[in-house]
């Protein structure tokens, strides 16, 4: 067994089934090892077309599974083209293990071919910013211990990205011996604590407020993900309001009455409104790292002495030194005690239904017959609705609702780093929040395009929607060709004004010059079938109306809808 082998069996450890990556020379030993473990119905690898892809694969895959994601890239370039799919993961807090080959040991400084050694191109160094964990096996017995230590760190909070830089030599050797740590996964989930002192001063606010009949407000970050039923139970027990981040906003059902919207960028006049009545008491931001987004950039209606920041990281407490306290520790064990000394407080009727003893609201994540909540304000409460005489173009607003609600209930959605961001956080509402996916923390555009095949491998036979614009497929759209090959039923609905739209519609209100951000014409659906893809061009209602959902998500294989919108519709920008 070599110790590429050895990897292999700590990644079925932790039931990793696919390994994403480009080939390179370096990496042949592993690919040698993943080719045994794919006999054996262990991890197999997938190759991507880019190294980037590869990660943004991974990254899909661990937020479809909650399992690490693992990517791996030969030495040189491959490795620096991980880069920006490892900060991306990084920034979003997305378990993950990436390898990267090294050139051979004792070679090192001696210009080798591709190096990318501390001696002359650090690697090491340059993932050390975007990882948790960032380290060279410079012997092959540190192999086993520093992999052992990836992967803890990856998987416990705040979670991220381990960096193993590893020579081709290291990868090549013969094992020592058989896996050191059988119980390696079992160590490395996060641990149910909390600072107690904290907790106690906490419960005196939360009393104090509640009893001078003041109100509560619940701000829900994006690492809130294993609390969302606590909170909710929780929000319900006090009649507290609920608004949430961008990304927050895939932890709450949006028709629970007491949900206010998203607070920030492209957020609702609603979550802001919740933030400044006079009678709030008491705001507590839960999972949210409190930057300029999710702040309305550091608006002091949110960041004020009223605010009590909650986090499993204490990392993130620097962005709120205005706090009036700080509590550390798992969300959701946090959140199970406020449960149990508030279960029976009384009702001030502060909530949205009112009522001093009225019976928790309970919700169903069934369909709702009216699309847009009610007790949301949007900014343009009409446009996306079914009118009489339709607009000769398409509003991406009344796309995005007509793919929710064609699409079957259990449909995950990913929204790329394009046009479709403020649209969606602003217009898409499904009763099942979970199945949306965004990744604003880096906002790396394209990272949709991969993560749509890394979720798709992770939920086989789970219809996948990918929103992405023309700009963001003609920069990654070729790892629509792994989605081809691996026969995946993802949808990636190309949002096409033909223009860098977002950056345009933003520099139309900032900007002192007028600045071309156009896209010559593309036929986004002559290159899907170029690829062995489906397609369809879609430029007026009619063209969608005539889709055959049914057919698009039971075809083994993927689909573009090439939709041309109205290029002169304003997204929902700023706060």
């Amino acid at each position: 067994m070599t110790l590429s082998d050895l990897i292999v069996r700590y990644l079925e450890q932790f039931g990793v089934e696919y390994v994403f990556s480009v080939p390179g020379g370096p990496l042949g030993a592993l690919y040698d090892a993943l080719v045994r473990s794919e006999k054996r119905g262990g991890p197999r690898a997938i190759l991507a077309r880019h190294e980037c892809g590869a990660a943004f694969m991974a990254d899909g895959y661990a937020r479809a599974t909650g399992k690490i994601g693992v990517c791996c890239a030969t030495t040189g370039p491959g490795a620096t083209n991980l880069i920006t799919g490892i900060a991306e993961a990084h920034a979003d807090h997305i378990p993950m293990l990436v390898i990267t080959a090294q050139t051979v040991l004792s070679t090192f400084s001696l210009g080798g071919f591709q190096e990318s050694s501390p001696d002359v191109m650090d690697i090491v160094a340059m993932f050390r910013h975007c990882t948790r964990y960032s380290t060279l096996v410079s012997h092959p017995d540190l192999l086993e211990q520093k992999l052992a230590a990836a992967l803890i760190t990856a998987m416990q909070s705040p979670k991220g990205p381990a960096h193993l830089s590893v020579p081709v030599d290291i990868l090549r050797a013969t094992a020592p011996r058989q896996v050191c740590f059988p119980h390696l996964h079992s160590l490395s989930t996060t641990a149910s604590t909390i600072d107690s002192a904290a907790m106690e001063k906490l419960c005196r606010e939360l009393a104090s407020v509640l009893k001078a009949g003041r109100r509560v407000v619940l701000f829900i970050g994006h690492d809130c993900g294993e609390a969302r039923r606590e909170i909710l139970l929780f929000a319900e027990h006090i009649r507290a309001s609920i608004i949430t981040t961008q990304r927050g906003k895939s932890h709450v059902n949006p028709y629970h009455p007491l949900y206010c919207g998203v607070f920030g960028f492209a957020g609702h006049g609603t979550a802001r409104e919740a933030l400044s009545d006079e009678s709030v008491g008491l705001i507590l931001a839960a999972g949210t790292n409190l930057n300029e987004w999710s702040t309305a950039g550091w608006d002091e209606i949110l960041l004020n002495g009223k605010l009590v920041h909650i986090h499993t990281a204490s990392s993130f407490f620097s962005r709120s030194p205005m706090a009036r306290l700080h509590v550390c520790g798992n969300i959701r064990v946090i959140f199970q005690e406020l449960i149990s000394r508030f279960a029976d407080a009384p009702s001030r009727g502060h909530g949205t239904t009112g009522g001093s003893r009225e019976a928790p609201v309970r919700l169903t994540n069934e369909r709702k017959s009216i699309y847009t909540p009610p007790q949301i304000k949007l900014r343009s409460p009409n446009s996306s609705q079914q009118e009489n005489t339709l607009p000769e173009r398409i509003r991406p607003q009344w796309l995005i609702r007509k793919i929710v609600e064609r699409f079957p209930l259990e449909t995950h959605f990913l929204i790329d780093n394009s046009n479709s961001v403020p649209w969606t956080i602003h217009y898409f509402f499904h009763p099942r929040p979970e199945n949306y996916h965004l990744s604003i923390g880096f906002a790396s555009m394209g990272w949709a395009i991969g993560a749509s095949v890394g979720m798709a491998l992770g939920m086989p036979g789970t219809p996948v929607v990918c929103f992405t614009g023309d700009g963001c497929f003609l920069m990654n759209g070729q790892e629509i060709t792994v989605a081809v090959r691996e026969r995946l039923p993802v949808t990636y609905v190309v949002v096409n004004d033909r223009a860098y739209g977002m950056i345009r519609h933003g520099h139309r209100l900032t900007g002192s010059e007028p600045v071309d951000f156009s896209i010559p014409p593309v036929d986004f659906c002559q290159m899907a079938k170029a690829v062995g893809a489906d397609g369809y061009t879609i430029r007026c209602h009619d063209d969608f109306e005539r889709l055959d959902i049914q057919s698009l998500h039971a075809r083994p294989g993927p689909t573009v809808l090439d939709v041309h919108i109205d290029p002169d519709e304003p997204p929902p920008l700023g706060p």
